[in-house]
């Protein structure tokens, strides 16, 4: 079981990226978000502390920032981590009940920050944007430059992400985790969160590697870090054989 001291550790580094607005603002919105469709839930546990292969594979849209907190992608230790999950709610997300926390995942599932960042891809993408120069412009062909020069993809590939929305889902997966943990909502309902994310991630992204290539522009162009910030995380997850996304499909 992991130890209590690091995963308050690693809970508490979540506070400088999990919640983030914005370059400037650092707290996510509340606002009333839409329901989504979606298909059901992946099916319940068959014995405590034993996931489904489904459940499993539903937790790795949550890997690059576990990944980040040196924490378990797979470990819902729900009891062992309250105090904890109830503190990084409170302060990161403003998440202090099961309507606040209801409130949270559903503006991330409905919207998230990809409502800001998904119009910046297409601005980016211009002669214009190349010709102003700017400084999202600069931090997009940063992220484009790693992620071609080092992890194997095309200068197409990249271009061809339409939408930064893993970076919703993969905090949506670890807000949900640390709301069930903190008892706020339920095993059910996480995993109902959990797979509409898993399902709008799915429709999409093709693969893992557009799927992190959207979380990277996300965390760049609305929480304003450069990738290099990210390049333990893209090591782990891109290149080690044992990577939880080499082992895991994506569709």
């Amino acid at each position: 079981m992991k130890n209590k001291t690091k995963l308050l550790i690693g809970l508490f580094v979540v506070l400088t990226i999990v919640s983030c607005k914005g370059k400037e603002e650092k707290t996510d919105s509340a606002d009333t978000a839409a329901q989504t469709e979606t298909s059901s839930a992946p099916a319940k546990e068959e014995a405590k502390g034993k996931l489904t292969k489904e459940q499993e594979n539903a937790l790795v849209f949550g890997a690059v920032l576990t990944t980040r907190n040196d924490m378990s992608f797979d470990d819902l230790e729900a009891e062992e981590y309250k105090d904890a999950s109830i503190q990084v709610l409170r302060s990161a997300w403003k998440v202090t009940d099961t309507a606040t926390a209801k409130e949270t995942l559903e503006s991330l599932l409905a919207e998230g920050h990809r409502a800001e960042g998904d119009p910046m891809l297409t601005e980016l993408r211009t002669p214009e944007a190349a010709e102003k120069n700017t400084e999202e412009f600069q931090a997009y062909e940063d992220v484009k430059k790693n992620l071609v020069d080092n992890y194997g993809y095309t200068a197409e590939q990249v271009d061809g992400i339409k939408t930064i929305s893993a970076w919703d889902y993969d905090r949506l997966v670890n807000v949900a985790r640390f709301s069930h943990s903190a008892g706020y909502i339920t095993e059910q309902e996480m995993w109902d969160y959990i797979n509409k994310a898993v399902t709008q991630a799915k429709n999409d992204y093709n693969s893992w590697e557009e799927y992190f290539a959207g979380v990277m522009l996300g965390r760049t162009l609305v929480y304003g870090q450069p990738f290099a910030d990210s390049k333990a995380q893209a090591d782990k997850l891109l290149k080690d054989a044992d990577s939880v996304y080499k082992t895991h499909p994506f569709k």
